[in-house]
């Protein structure tokens, strides 16, 4: 799967870059609210039906996002959600988050995208407030928000 947009492009998760998606990393700072590496969501995503995707700017592998259908209430949910920090700051997290969100809502023609994120993950709420995330719940732990699309 290659699909272009925009700045960014997603691209499937294979032999030839599953390595290279290992090695992307958050700053120091952000590992404290995205403390889960990304060959953690690749191991994952092989035994528990996840769908993890590389993003990628030009040839260049900027991030990594990892989405799912809960099998339990068919939601489809955005699980996980990085821009390497030699990346950041370019506008590249908002463009690939609006292509994950097209792509989601292309393949499957749902009628909503769930993620959730740490409360004090201002960057990430910030980002998904101004792609139109609205928050449905928060505990200490994570804030869960929903994007609606009319059908």
């Amino acid at each position: 799967m290659s699909i272009a947009h925009g700045l960014v492009e997603l691209r499937s998760i294979d032999q030839n870059n599953w390595y290279a998606c290992t090695l992307l990393e958050v700053t120091d700072e952000q590992k404290e609210v995205f403390p889960i590496p990304v060959v953690y969501w690749l191991a994952e995503s092989a035994y528990c039906g996840f769908t993890p995707l590389a993003i990628y700017a030009g040839e260049q592998l900027v991030g990594f996002a990892v989405y799912a259908i809960d099998p339990d209430d068919e939601s489809h949910w955005i699980m996980a959600y990085m821009i390497d920090h030699k990346f950041q700051h370019r506008g590249l997290g908002w463009a690939g988050m609006e292509e994950l969100v097209r792509t989601i809502k292309e393949k499957y023609d749902c009628d909503k995208i769930v993620l959730g994120h740490r409360p004090e993950n201002e960057r990430a709420s910030r980002l998904y407030d101004s792609l139109g995330f609205e928050e449905v719940s928060q505990n200490e732990r994570e804030v869960i928000r929903e994007l609606k699309f009319n059908k």
